[in-house]
């Protein structure tokens, strides 16, 4: 199983413009991908500390349990596919 994690804020500017890529590519591929979205800001449960996230927005995508890939920054909709697919 495939895990898609988003480290986002609500007062981030590009948070939100990433928020809608993310969301279309959830829609697409969510019967084959766990898709999280962690607030760093209201963050309980130690992912943003676990992944060492310093700057957001931050996707970190984990394949059969072990991290692959991570990346800083606005991602498109295909640099994210191919991230979570390849």
């Amino acid at each position: 199983m495939v895990k898609a994690i988003k480290f986002y804020a609500d007062w981030c500017g590009p948070c939100k413009t990433y928020s809608n890529v993310w969301d279309k590519v959830e829609n697409e591929l969510k019967e084959e991908v766990n898709f999280v979205n962690v607030n760093v800001d209201n963050d309980t449960t130690g992912l943003a500390a676990q992944y060492k996230v310093r700057s957001i927005p931050f996707t970190v995508i984990v394949k059969d349990g072990l991290t692959e890939t991570k990346k800083v920054g606005i991602l498109t909709e295909e640099e994210l596919k191919k991230l979570i697919i390849n």
